[in-house]
Parts: structure tokens; C-alpha cells; sequence
């Protein structure tokens, strides 16, 4: 039996962005739906102890594998977050449910209420932010659409900003979630809290959002705890400010693919060219270069079975990043 879909919303006193946030689009990631109960337990104590507080826009959170959630598991059929387009869609749309896989219902069902929000609301632009976890411990990290905006939001959370996930990858949010999908201006980003069962992950996450709203403009600085700011920095102490994705080692059911057991790899942790990083059904699987590895896979659902990443120059302009992210994902 699936979940609620609606993990709470409030709206603002003055009208502006639709801000959508996503927990468990895998099932098995509850950080994110905790972190949205947080917050809005939060605003409604700010309305009690502080009368002046208003805020602009509108934000809604939302369960994103409700079926999956509520048997913790990462998919019930196929992997939702490889699964976003709008072929994919209007296939959902438009069979009977009898011939759709479980995701295929998750996706129409989010399109649904999408829509309805956005019809409701007829908000000034609509910004989503899609909370994960990873299987690894270690640092946190964001992920941007292919836009100025959504990189500035990645940068506004003090995460790393990992760019090319968008070339490398298919079927994502930030891959959907986009203008042309919805008729009216639309971007996402992807924030990375942590570890999946890891106590501080909901924290990291809740910190991410407000840190997010109001780099759009919803809440004022001053109504921002100072502690948001400190948690994030902290944990990002030491990683790169932002870097290039230069390697996917894709798996298949049949590669029996395991990570290593005599040494547990965490995100960001650095790796040698020729290292052993796991092994599949032909031995030993190598690090084809130098970098920093990047959610090595530690359960048994998923097709990524780790990242490599390199660290690149920060400051660049968002034209200078289009040119790199051209040059190394042809």
C-alpha cells in the first residue's frame, strides 16, 4: 500500500515561487521526508513565537516513490530517478493501470499534482529540489540542472557542485523538471545529505532547503538561524567547492557486482588510477584514473556501481562550465 503523496505545504503571505521538494524519489532514502516534516513544524513554531514572519511563495513536499517508501525499498519495479522523460510520461498517462510497471504510477501521479499545484497557485516560476541519500558515508554534495539558476541554488546550499551528471545520466528530476515540461519557468536541483540511515542526514537535508528558499527570495536572512549556514559549511570543510563528473561504472544484474569488503570507500575519498575499487563475475574492477570516488554502491538495488569525479577551478563564469561540461561529454 503506497504512502501519502503530500508531505505537507504552507503557503506565504506574499505570492511568488512554487517551491516543490522531493523526498525518496528511492523509497529506502527517508532523510528528505523527515527534513520536510522538520520544516514545517518549524514554520508554524516561527508563526507562533515571532508575529512579524511572513514569507513569499508557496511550498509544497512530496513523497516521490510513496510504493517503494512504504516497503524501504529503493524501487518496486524500475528505478523511478532513471526514468524521467516525457516519453516516459505520456506513456503513463495514457494506458490503463493494469499495463503500467509501480514507477510508471508514481511518475503520473507526481505529473498530476504538479500541475494541479502550478494551475492552483499560478506561481511566478516553480523551482524543485530533490532530496537523496547515498549508500556511503561522507561528505554532502549538490547536484545542478544544466542553468545559471540551478547552479547558483547549488551553490547557495554550500555543498561540492557536481556538474555533468546531466550528460552522463538519463532519466533524473533535473532531467524533467525543466520549463518545457510545464509551461512556465521551471528548474531543479539534486542536494546529497549523507548517509541513508544516518541520524544527521534529515538535518543536513532541512538545512539544504531552507538554505534554498531563501537563495529564491522566500525567507528573509534575517528569519534564517545562523546554524543552517554553520552545519553545511562544516560538513563540506575540505571538499571542492565544485567538480567535473569523468567516470560512471554502469552495472547490470548479471555483472555481480560487489564492492570491496577490506576497505570501505567513502564519497570523496581519494582513489588511484589502477586502484581496486570492487569486483564483478571477471575479477577485479580497476579505477580507470586518479580522482575522488563518489557513491561507491553498497546495496543490492542500482545500476551506478561508482563515480569518479575530478575537482576543477571554482569562480568560472556559467559559460565557461557550458564549454567544459561540451568538452568532456560528447
Amino acid at each position: 500500500m503506497a504512502l501519502n503523496r503530500i508531505i505537507g505545504e504552507r503557503e506565504g503571505q506574499l505570492h511568488g515561487t512554487l517551491f516543490v521538494i522531493f523526498g525518496q524519489m528511492h523509497g529506502n532514502e527517508p532523510a528528505g521526508t523527515i527534513a520536510a516534516e522538520l520544516l514545517f513544524a518549524a514554520i508554524d513554531k516561527e508563526y507562533e513565537t515571532n508575529p512579524k514572519f511572513i514569507f513569499r511563495g508557496k511550498i509544497v513536499a512530496m513523497r516521490g516513490n510513496t510504493r517503494a517508501a512504504a516497503i524501504k525499498a529503493r524501487y518496486i519495479d524500475r528505478d523511478l530517478n532513471r526514468f524521467w522523460s516525457p516519453e516516459n510520461v505520456a506513456h503513463a498517462e495514457s494506458n490503463i493501470e493494469t499495463e503500467l510497471y509501480s514507477e510508471d504510477l508514481e511518475m503520473r501521479e507526481i505529473v498530476a499534482e504538479m500541475r494541479r499545484y502550478i494551475a492552483d497557485y499560478k506561481p511566478t516560476d516553480v523551482v524543485v529540489l530533490d532530496l537523496h541519500t547515498t549508500t556511503a558515508h561522507g561528505g554532502i554534495f549538490s547536484i545542478p540542472a544544466q542553468n545559471e539558476t540551478s547552479r547558483t541554488l547549488a551553490l547557495g546550499m554550500y555543498a561540492p557542485v557536481i556538474h555533468g551528471f546531466i550528460k552522463n545520466l538519463g532519466g533524473t528530476s533535473l532531467h524533467y523538471f525543466k520549463t518545457e515540461n510545464f509551461g512556465i519557468k521551471t528548474t531543479a536541483v539534486c542536494f546529497e545529505s549523507g548517509q541513508h540511515d544516518s541520524p544527521e542526514s534529515p538535518k543536513l537535508a532541512l538545512s539544504a532547503i531552507i538554505n534554498c528558499f531563501r537563495a529564491l527570495g522566500g525567507f528573509a536572512d534575517s528569519d534564517v538561524e545562523i546554524r543552517h549556514d554553520i552545519l553545511l559549511q562544516e560538513r563540506a570543510q575540505d571538499l571542492p567547492r565544485e567538480a567535473r563528473l569523468v567516470y560512471t561504472h554502469s552495472i547490470a544484474p548479471e555483472d555481480e557486482f560487489r564492492m570491496r569488503t577490506d576497505h570501505i570507500f567513502q564519497n570523496f575519498d581519494l582513489i588511484e588510477k589502477g586502484e581496486i575499487i570492487a569486483y564483478d563475475k571477471n575479477g577485479a574492477v580497476l579505477a580507470p584514473m586518479s580522482g575522488l570516488i563518489l557513491m561507491p554502491l553498497y546495496q543490492k538495488l542500482g545500476s551506478d556501481g561508482f563515480f569518479i569525479i575530478q575537482e576543477i577551478e571554482t569562480k568560472l563564469h556559467f559559460k565557461e562550465w557550458k564549454a567544459i561540461e561540451k568538452s568532456l561529454f560528447v
